[in-house]
């Protein structure tokens, strides 16, 4: 379903909403998500009227409710039923968390409206349309990852961009990081389920404060990752260590990566073995050596005077000498 066409009903409301005079610009921003709600077709009610209408085909009209209707009544259950699934997949899950997820993983829609306080909030759309399949996700992930209840919900990481330098050759992926409230310290990455490694950014001196944005970068060399889509994950922490909601992409890798590393541990691992393997024949060899026969002492007593070899033998002699030349 091609969703990129679609508009804000005429009769739905927009943003900003008037200034609360809280000092928070991020109260007026609402709408917050936006969902389905026009011509939305729903279950009728038809219990013991006679003449209401059940069948396909007819008209439901006159059946206390239709069997489509339109407005906030219908979006607002949609949004709900996602929740509902969210708490089952992590039954955990704050309702900062949720609320948060929902709008990390809605899908953008339109430009943005107030980019000096946020640079994806839309007066249309909120910050998208909500997404129940990666809203479910990641609700799943914080509970595989123990992360639920632990989230900092106002530390904000979001990638704007993941591609191929052609000048290069590195996949970039860049994005923006700020803190709703407070500031974030770092911005860390990790490819699959390896170990967590620093995002390139600038640092300013005494920090920045509240909504104050930066750029980070994380470049990949795709010879250096195992062959194949890998998954990157981005994440912020702020002072306290806190992470943010994590953000993903992939990277395609097109050399040995990990592989490598693995053959690497395989020729350590077979160079211990020949090692281990050469010290045991040698004590092997070492056992099956006779012992040494008794030296004579060279006693002058015993010393018996060479033997004359007789003429009929010199030839074999000869011939025997003969050989080892050539073989020399």
């Amino acid at each position: 379903m091609d969703l990129s066409d679609d508009t804000v009903a005429s009769y739905s409301s927009r943003g900003e909403r008037r200034d609360n005079g809280d000092g928070n610009p991020l109260n007026e921003l609402k709408p917050e998500v936006s969902a389905p709600g026009t011509n939305i077709v729903q279950a009728e009610g038809c219990v013991t009227s006679g003449g209401c209408v059940n069948l396909a085909g007819g008209s439901a009209e006159d059946n206390g409710y239709t069997g489509r209707g339109s407005g906030t009544s219908y979006a607002t259950p949609a949004v709900s039923g996602i929740l509902a699934m969210m708490i089952e997949a992590n039954p955990d899950l704050t309702t900062a968390e949720m609320k948060e997820i929902l709008k990390l993983t809605a899908e953008r829609r339109g430009e943005p409206s107030n980019a000096a306080v946020d640079p994806f909030w839309n007066r249309d759309f909120g910050w998208g349309m909500v997404d129940a399949y990666e809203a479910v996700k990641l609700s799943m992930y914080l509970a595989e990852a123990n992360l639920t209840g632990t989230v900092d919900v106002f530390s904000q990481v979001h990638i704007s961009n993941s591609s191929v330098n052609q000048s290069t050759g590195l996949h970039e992926i860049r994005g923006l990081a700020w803190g709703q409230s407070g500031s974030i310290a770092s911005v860390e990455y990790r490819i699959g389920d390896g170990p967590w490694m620093e995002a390139t950014y600038e640092t300013v001196e005494g920090g920045l404060a509240a909504l104050e944005r930066f750029e980070w970068v994380v470049a990949l060399d795709p010879e250096q990752l195992e062959a194949g889509n890998q998954t990157v994950e981005v994440r912020g922490l702020n002072d306290q260590g806190a992470p943010s909601l994590p953000v993903f992409t992939t990277v395609m890798g097109t050399g040995g990566g990990d592989e490598l590393a693995t053959l690497g541990v395989d020729l350590v691992g077979l160079s211990v073995f020949l090692i281990v393997l050469i010290l045991l024949g040698l004590l092997v060899r070492g056992a099956q050596i006779d012992e040494p026969s008794t030296l004579h002492s060279l006693n002058p007593d015993h010393v018996e005077d060479a033997l004359l070899l007789d003429e009929q033998s010199q030839p074999e002699t000869e011939a025997k000498a003969t050989t080892k030349r050539k073989k020399s």
